[in-house]
This record gives C-alpha cells, sequence and structure tokens, in this order.
C-alpha cells in the first residue's frame, strides 16, 4: 500500500536485469502492471526489457498494453515507432511519430526520427532537412540530431556541410558506431582516405552491429591507400 511500492519494484527489477535475472525481472515487472494498471513507466520499462532481448513482437504487445490505459502518452508511442522501426516498418514507425506531433508539434525526438528514416532511405530530403532542423532548434545539443543533420547534408551531396555537421556530432557523442560510420562515409566521397579509414575502425572497435559491411568498407580504402 505505500506509495513507493512501484518504484521499488522497478529498481527491483532493475538490479535483477543488471544481474542478467532477465526473466525474474520480467516476471517482478508483470506482477506490479497486475496491480498497478495506469503506471506507464511499468509498461515502458517492461517492454524495454524485451527489446534488449530482441523481442520486439513481445514488446510491442506490451506498449499497446500500456496504450489501452493512456492512448495519448507520448513516451509509449514513442517506444511503439521505436520498436515498430526494428522490426522493419518503417511507414508504421513514421505514422506513430506523427502522432506524436499532433499532440506536441514541437517533440524535437519525433521531428528527428522522421527526418532520418526520411534521410537513411535518401527519399523526401528538402521534408527531412525542415524536420531535423526543427529538432536542432529545440535540442541543439543532441548529438544524435546533429548526426541526423549531417546525413541529410550527405544524402544531397553537401560533404563539406556534413563533415562539419558529423563532426560536430561525433564530439558530442564519440563512442556511437552509426556517428563513427557516417563520418567516415563523409570523408570517404571528400577522398581523404586516411581519416575515413580512421572512423570506419573506430566505429568496428565499437562493436558496430553491421561488422561485415562495415569490413567490406574498410577494405575499399585500404585498397585505395594502397595505389596511392
Amino acid at each position: 500500500g505505500s506509495e513507493y511500492f512501484i518504484n521499488a519494484q522497478m529498481h527491483i527489477a532493475y538490479i535483477l536485469d543488471t544481474q542478467e535475472k532477465h526473466d525474474e525481472a520480467i516476471m517482478i515487472l508483470e506482477k506490479a502492471i497486475a496491480l498497478t494498471k495506469e503506471r506507464p513507466e511499468l509498461y515502458l520499462m517492461l517492454s524495454s526489457l524485451y527489446e534488449s532481448r530482441a523481442k520486439y513482437e513481445k514488446a510491442i504487445e506490451v506498449i499497446k498494453e500500456g496504450l489501452k490505459q493512456d492512448a495519448n502518452n507520448i513516451d509509449l508511442i514513442f517506444q511503439f515507432g521505436v520498436l515498430l522501426d526494428k522490426m522493419g516498418d518503417k511507414a508504421a514507425c513514421i505514422d506513430q511519430m506523427r502522432r506524436i506531433l499532433k499532440i506536441n508539434s514541437d517533440h524535437a525526438d519525433a521531428l528527428n526520427y522522421i527526418g532520418y528514416i526520411y534521410a537513411e532511405q535518401g527519399i523526401k530530403l528538402d521534408e527531412a532537412m525542415d524536420l531535423i532542423q526543427r529538432a536542432v532548434r529545440l535540442k541543439p545539443d543532441s548529438g544524435y540530431i546533429i548526426d541526423s543533420l549531417g546525413w541529410v547534408y550527405f544524402q544531397r551531396g553537401l560533404y563539406d556541410e556534413a563533415v562539419r555537421q558529423l563532426e560536430k556530432s561525433a564530439k558530442l557523442i564519440p563512442d556511437d558506431p552509426t556517428i563513427n560510420e557516417h563520418l567516415g562515409d563523409a570523408y570517404f566521397k571528400k577522398k581523404k582516405y586516411e581519416k575515413s579509414l580512421k572512423y570506419y575502425q573506430k566505429a568496428l572497435y565499437l562493436k558496430h552491429p553491421d561488422e561485415e559491411r562495415l569490413k567490406e568498407k574498410i577494405s575499399e580504402v585500404e585498397r585505395l591507400l594502397r595505389q596511392r
């Protein structure tokens, strides 16, 4: 009956998860939800536990249950969009991000998410630029949003500006493998192969999720350097 009960259950679940007792952590959160259905942070945490184990369908089920309790909860909607993206459904992800913008038109992360998906696919680059620039104005020190801005410039062939933005992003978040890969790509386009190789190797060291693709890029840069 204590007001601290739910926070205590979440903390217990967190500790169990750090001890790799994932099933026990999940059980704790499921029991807490059964007792207190209206706390969105419980659904978010439980969903994140499933997400970390790549059980995306189960994570989505949890978020949908949370949205039944609070259909306009922005954190739940955002997590829903992220999970749909990880499932490969970009269009459905964008729908959820736009749903957030109907509730809060100045939600920087939703603006950025839509813009980055467009930039990643090389489509609607003018709209992507507009969305991401709005996000930058709202969160000027976000390394991830600045990375998105740099990637839009890259996709538009504006490599000098891409490097400038991506360097800024890499200083803010030096240990992100994707940002380092993006910076390597931008330097590659500028034919600055030594710098390109440096950032590709760093991305590999940081355990980039697509090691094979990165190794192919490294091999190509090394081949070009040997030809000099």
